[in-house]
């Protein structure tokens, strides 16, 4: 009697109207998350969202997270997830910068740039640059001109023609399209992440849960995949 009158209650929850407090993490991605997260709190009003926002890997179900948007493959069988789309990084700078110090043709000609490079603010190890050229599996070396933990600053830095970014094709795509950053070495920038959103099995039924992956599926990223 009481498994029935829980699994009622569960169905009766699926098609309730998406309401109440929806904890997730996010990846430190502003400018990607805001006018997602912004359109999702305008089209469920009754949903509470706890924002947090890092590049820390959370343990989704100890800290009592509804909802995670990462990247990387899932690996916690705890989990189901959703692909939310691909991106990959992209090499540019200022059209003043190449005019200045030559564009670069190949991978190895990065040594005689100057490169602004991405600290990750939670581990403070550098962003590798994903080109594929390099004999032998060597990473390519870079000249660092500035080192920065926040990508809209090393970004701005960039379109002021401070040096050569490898950014995510997001945060690059309007300064691309302006023509204030030339995109270069796309050959050997191949390299692809996929964002998912991931959840704790037992909350996909939460209208809210189910809410919010449909929503960053169908609005974050082109070509949001399946459940798995």
């Amino acid at each position: 009697m009481l498994e029935v009158t829980a699994a009622e209650r569960e169905l009766t929850d699926a098609h309730a109207a998406p309401s109440g407090r929806l904890k997730v993490s996010l990846p430190l991605a502003s400018g990607l998350m805001l006018p997602v997260l912004s359109a999702f709190a305008h089209r469920f009003p009754a949903v509470e969202l706890d924002l947090h926002f890092s590049d820390r890997l959370v343990d989704v179900i100890e800290e009592g997270f509804d909802a995670v948007v990462r990247t990387g493959s899932p690996a916690d069988s705890r989990l189901h997830g959703r692909n939310l789309g691909s991106t990959r990084l992209r090499c540019v700078g200022a059209p003043a910068y190449f005019a200045r110090r030559g564009t670069p043709q190949h991978p190895d000609d990065l040594g005689s740039h100057a490169c602004l490079l991405h600290r990750f603010p939670g581990t403070g190890l550098i962003e590798r640059w994903p080109l594929t050229a390099q004999e032998g599996g060597q990473e390519t070396r870079l000249a660092p001109a500035m080192t920065a933990n926040h990508l809209e600053t090393i970004l701005h830095m960039a379109i002021d023609g401070h040096g050569i970014a490898c950014l995510p094709d997001f945060a690059v795509r309007d300064a691309l399209d302006r023509g204030v950053l030339v995109s270069v070495l796309d050959p050997w920038s191949t390299e692809q992440s996929i964002f998912w959103a991931l959840w704790p099995s037992h909350r996909h039924q939460q209208p809210r849960v189910r809410a919010f992956v449909d929503f960053m599926a169908e609005h974050l990223l082109p070509r949001g995949g399946q459940c798995n």
